[in-house]
C-alpha cells in the first residue's frame, strides 16, 4: 500500500531533501522511514538487555559481597553500576 504524505521540513532536512536525485526521493525517504523503525527497535532491546545485565552483575556482586566483602571483584562490579539504580552504598 502507498500512501502520500505531506511534511514540513527543517531547513537543514529541505536543502538535503532537494539535493537527492529526482524520482527516487520516495523510496528513498521510504527507506530511511523502515531503517529509522528497525534502528528504534534495536535500541529499545539493547536497552532492555543493558538493565537484564547490570541486574545480573548487580545480582552476583551481592552474592560476591556476602560471601567476601573484601574481594576485589566486589567493588569492581559496584563501580560498573554507579549511576544505575543497583549501584550499592555500603562503603
Amino acid at each position: 500500500m502507498k500512501q502520500l504524505i505531506s511534511a514540513t521540513l527543517s531547513e537543514e532536512a529541505a536543502i538535503i531533501y532537494n539535493n537527492w536525485e529526482k524520482q527516487k526521493k520516495s523510496a528513498r525517504l521510504s527507506d530511511m522511514i523502515v531503517r529509522e523503525d528497525v534502528n528504534m527497535h534495536h535500541i529499545d532491546a539493547l536497552q532492555k538487555a543493558k538493565t537484564h545485565h547490570q541486574r545480573l552483575i548487580s545480582n552476583a556482586m551481592i552474592a560476591l559481597h556476602l560471601k567476601d566483602a573484601s574481594h576485589p571483584l566486589c567493588k569492581e562490579l559496584n563501580d560498573s553500576l554507579i549511576g544505575t539504580i543497583y549501584y550499592q552504598y555500603w562503603e
